[in-house]
């Protein structure tokens, strides 16, 4: 994420620095955190298969071990996220190597190194681990808590199962190392919540234990690195120990965090809202003009690859859904263009299989209207906000309240979207046009 996003996330954080983000693909809750600008998985409470450690193959039974609910880190921490951390305290002496490939002082002010921002930060000590987990609002995970984490209830041996690691699944020191890779590389390495690189890249610090003062910090390291020439050694029960004064290139840690809500249930997937469609030029008219509401004109083509972007990303987007159908009405022509004689096959019943709530013959008669008004558009898809009381036939510029040229035409550019229909609803109450 660029970092002015992240401000706008931090905006919006609930008190505890909190920002609920959804479900990911393994259906677990991921938040996002304010203050690093971390996601953040929750780990539900309960009993997980726990392996004991062995230094050879695993042969015990895994046993049941309790863990209360709690967040983790989605990914390590990285040389940005750290260097902004040791910009902002007091003192950094005891937090950090600098003789570790990683990050750059100038002056008071750190930086990640030229390229390796979104590396895992290896020069942090186990002091700067403690430090930068405090600052973030979380901890060092438990032992316990990580090995769930990357395990999962059953307990596999590694975050993707039993099945041996391959180049596929992390970074690890087979052929031979490759060096460190930037956080996330390997999507097929995930655990079962989905948190990634808790095999390979780098280890992660972990609790040695609670209550014991010379057992109370994170010297326990575990998941292998890209040194690690062994699968053996990525295996979540497996362990090595660090010093906590210690930097080196193969060691980075994790952030973990108390779950604010410990015994709430976990969320359930939503259906995923869909854009509601005019099913006719007339009644999108008729509809903005008792809602005083902008229109979203856009005309598409069967063979434009823009246009199918759009339909697949931008008008799936939650966030473009949630205002369209709250603010605008959306009328959306479609006509085959070079496909004229072979245009998309529509449903038996007449219904569209591309956009959902409308009949094929609707887009096509959408797409006649809309053009009548708009008269012309330079690239597909063609895209306009208009104002429902000038809308008649030719109308042209006197219809538009945001142009063509300002609402990209690719699938992404949500934003752009989401600021061009701000100032549509402002043209529209003003009376103004572009």
């Amino acid at each position: 994420m660029r970092w002015g996003v992240l401000l706008l996330l931090a905006a919006a954080a609930r008190a505890d620095g909190l920002l609920y983000l959804g479900l990911n693909e393994q259906g677990a809750e991921e938040w996002y955190r304010s203050k690093d600008g971390a996601v953040v998985i929750r780990v539900p409470g309960g009993e997980f298969l726990r392996r004991p450690y062995e230094g050879k193959i695993a042969v015990e039974e895994p046993k049941p071990f309790p863990v209360k609910s709690f967040l983790i880190d989605k990914t390590e921490v990285t040389n940005e996220q750290f260097a902004r951390f040791l910009s902002q305290v007091a003192e950094s002496k005891g937090l950090v190597d600098a003789s570790v490939a990683g990050l750059v002082r100038d002056g008071e002010t750190w930086r990640a190194a030229p390229g390796r921002e979104r590396f895992p930060v290896t020069a942090a000590t186990g002091r700067g681990a403690l430090a930068y987990a405090k600052w973030a609002g979380g901890r060092i995970p438990e032992a316990a808590e990580w090995e769930k984490a990357a395990g999962g209830v059953e307990g596999r041996l590694w975050p993707w199962g039993d099945e041996k690691p391959t180049a596929a699944h992390a970074n690890f020191g087979l052929p031979k190392p490759k060096g460190l890779e930037p956080v996330g590389s390997h999507a097929a390495g995930a655990s079962p919540y989905g948190c990634l690189d808790m095999a390979g890249n780098a280890y992660d610090r972990v609790m040695t234990g609670r209550g014991d003062p010379h057992l109370d910090r994170p010297a326990m390291i575990k998941g292998g690195s890209w040194l690690s020439p062994h699968p053996l050694n990525l295996r979540v029960l497996d362990l090595c120990m660090q010093p906590m004064e210690v930097a080196d290139g193969s060691v980075g840690f994790r952030c973990a965090m108390d779950d604010p809500e410990p015994d709430r249930a976990p969320r359930k997937a939503e259906p995923a809202a869909t854009l509601k469609l005019a099913k006719s030029w007339d009644s999108a008219v008729k509809e903005a003009r008792e809602r005083r509401v902008p229109i979203l004109l856009s005309l598409h083509h069967d063979t434009c690859g823009q246009c199918d972007r759009m339909r697949v990303q931008l008008f799936r987007d939650p966030r473009f859904v949630a205002f369209c159908n709250e603010r605008l009405v959306v009328a959306f022509g479609m006509d085959p263009k070079d496909a004229e004689f072979e245009p998309h096959p529509e449903n038996a019943d007449g219904s569209c299989p591309l956009m959902p709530g409308i009949d094929c013959i609707d887009h096509l008669e959408i797409y006649r209207d809309g053009l009548f008004v708009v008269r012309v558009f330079r690239v597909s898809p063609g895209n306009f906000l208009l104002d429902p009381f000038a809308c008649e036939k030719d109308a042209g510029a006197r219809a538009i309240l945001v142009g063509e040229s300002d609402l990209p035409k690719s699938g992404m550019g949500v934003d752009a979207y989401l600021a061009a229909f701000a100032r549509a609803e402002a043209a529209l109450a003003e009376g103004k046009r572009e």
